[in-house]
C-alpha cells in the first residue's frame, strides 16, 4: 500500500503560501502553536459579522451565541470522545483553566497529601500543582530513563502511594516528544483512590485522543495546538464536575458547565474552534478510509475525528523518520528523546537537541535567515524541571523542531541541510 501524503492539506493554510523576498517559510515550530486553515479564519470573521453578542440574551445575536457556546463544547466531546458536552470546560487556554482546576481542588487538600507530577512535564501542569504546597500538599517526581527521556513506571508504582490524591502528567512531551501510558498512571492512581489529569495539548495535533480509553478524571487542551485560535479546554468527569465547587462570582449559580466559566469568554475564539475540529473531521473523510475497521465503534464526527488524526499519525511518522535519520548523521548532535524507530509508537514526532559549540538561539537566529522557524528552549520551552534534570539551561538549552501534518519532505531536507552547514563551521 502506497504511503500517506498529506501535502495536498497545505493550500488551506494562507500562512505557508507567505513568502518573504520570494522565499517559502518552513513552519517547523507548531509545538508553540500551530498555523490555522482558513475555514477557522473564515468562522471567527462569520461570528464577528453576523452573530457578535453576548451570552444569555433575548435577541437574535446572543441567542446564536449561547448556541455556539454549546456547539464548541459538542465539539471538543467529540474530538476527545467524552460521554457529554457538559464536561468540557472552556477558557482562555490550558495553563489558566488548570490553575483554576488546581485552586478549585484546593479545597479538598489536607497537609500531608500528596500530589504526584513528572519530572519532563510543562511548568503548567508542574507548577500549577506545585502550588498546592501553600495548602501543606507533598509535590513528588515520576522520574525519567535518562537514555530515551521516557518514564520510570517502575518508580511510579513506587511514588504513588495512599497519601497521593492526584496524579498529573502529561500525554505526550513538548520537549522530548515521549508519549506516556496514562492507563498505567491512571490505573496506579486509582488503587488508591487519586484522580489523574492530563495534560494533552501536545498530543491533540497528532493522534486520536479517547477519554474513555485513557481512564482520565481530567483531560486539558488548547486550540490553539491543534490549529486553532488561542482557546482552552479542560474534560472532566461529570462526577467530578458536580462535586467540586469553583472559586467563582454569583456562586449561587451551581449548574455544570456553567459554574466554571469565569467571565465573558473569547467567542470568535470558540468559533474558530469548532472550525478547527471540523477541519480534522474532513481529514477523516478525505483521507482516513483505511483506518475505518479500526474504529468501528464510533460513528458520525466521531469516527471522522479518529480517521482524521490516524491519517495524520501515519503521514508525520514518515516525516519524523525522516528527521530522525538525519539527525544521526550529524556529528556534534544530541537527541533527547526515543530515537529507536522501532519505539516511535511512543513518540510525537517532535526533536529536541543540543549541539556541540552552539546554543538553541544561535541556531535559531541562523534558522530564521534562512526563514526556518524552530524554538529556542534554555527553559525548555516550558519544561524547565527537565533542563535542569540534565543541566542544559547554562549550556544554551535545546533547540526543538516539532513537525505538523503540513510540513513537508522537502522541508525537512532543507532544515537538515542548513543544519548540517552549521554544524559543518568551524
Amino acid at each position: 500500500m502506497s504511503q500517506i501524503d498529506l501535502s495536498p492539506l497545505r493550500k488551506n493554510f494562507p500562512a505557508l503560501a507567505q513568502k518573504i523576498n520570494g522565499n517559502s517559510r518552513i513552519f517547523l515550530d507548531g509545538a508553540g502553536g500551530t498555523q490555522v486553515p482558513q475555514g477557522v479564519i473564515d468562522a471567527m470573521v462569520n461570528y464577528m459579522v453576523n452573530d457578535n453578542g453576548n451570552y444569555g440574551g433575548y435577541f437574535d445575536t446572543s441567542i446564536a451565541t449561547d448556541k455556539m457556546l454549546v456547539d464548541v463544547r459538542k465539539s471538543v466531546a467529540d474530538f476527545i470522545n467524552a460521554p457529554s458536552w457538559e464536561e468540557i470546560l472552556i477558557g482562555p487556554n490550558m495553563t489558566t483553566l488548570t490553575f483554576s482546576l488546581v485552586w478549585t481542588l484546593a479545597r479538598d487538600i489536607k497537609p500531608g497529601d500528596e500530589v504526584v507530577v513528572t519530572r519532563m512535564d510543562h511548568g503548567a501542569n508542574i507548577d500549577s500543582w506545585r502550588s498546592l504546597e501553600d495548602y501543606g500538599a507533598v509535590i513528588k517526581f515520576i522520574e525519567i530513563n535518562d537514555s530515551d527521556c521516557t518514564l520510570n513506571y517502575e518508580l511510579a508504582a513506587k511514588v504513588i502511594t495512599p497519601k497521593t490524591k492526584i496524579v498529573a502528567a502529561g500525554l505526550a512531551s513538548n520537549a522530548t516528544g515521549t508519549i506516556n501510558d496514562i492507563k498505567k498512571l491512571a490505573g496506579l492512581a486509582h488503587k488508591v483512590g487519586a484522580l489523574i489529569f492530563v495534560d494533552a495539548v501536545h498530543y491533540a495535533p497528532h493522534f486520536p485522543i479517547d477519554v474513555a480509553a485513557l481512564d482520565a478524571d481530567f483531560l486539558a487542551c488548547s486550540a490553539y495546538k491543534f490549529f486553532g485560535p488561542h482557546v482552552g479546554f479542560i474534560w472532566g468527569r461529570m462526577e467530578h464536575l458536580k462535586r467540586i465547587n469553583p472559586h467563582r462570582p454569583w456562586a449561587e449559580y451551581d449548574g455544570v458547565p456553567s459554574k466554571f466559566v469565569l467571565g465573558t469568554p473569547n467567542m470568535e475564539g470558540f468559533s474558530g474552534a469548532i472550525a478547527a475540529v471540523d477541519y480534522l473531521a474532513g481529514i477523516g473523510r478525505e483521507f482516513g478510509k483505511k483506518f475505518e475497521a479500526d474504529f468501528d465503534h464510533f460513528s458520525g464526527r466521531r469516527l471522522e475525528l479518529k480517521k482524521g488524526l490516524s491519517a495524520i499519525a501515519e503521514y508525520e511518522k514518515i516525516l519524523g523518520e525522516r528527521l530522525n535519520a538525519g539527525l544521526k548523521k550529524i556529528k556534534g548532535l544530541t537527541v533527547y528523546g526515543i530515537t529507536d524507530e522501532n519505539k516511535f509508537a511512543w513518540r510525537c514526532p517532535t526533536f529536541s537537541f543540543f549541539l556541540e559549540g552552539h546554543t538553541s538561539e544561535e541556531l535559531c537566529l541562523k534558522m530564521n535567515k534562512e526563514h526556518i522557524y524552530v524554538w529556542n528552549g534554555v527553559e525548555g520551552f516550558g519544561a524547565l524541571e527537565l533542563m535542569k534534570h540534565f543541566d542544559l539551561v547554562k549550556r544554551g538549552g535545546l533547540l526543538r523542531v516539532s513537525i505538523e501534518h503540513y510540513n513537508t519532505v522537502a522541508e525537512i531536507d532543507r532544515f537538515l541541510e542548513i543544519l548540517g552547514k552549521i554544524a559543518a563551521e568551524k
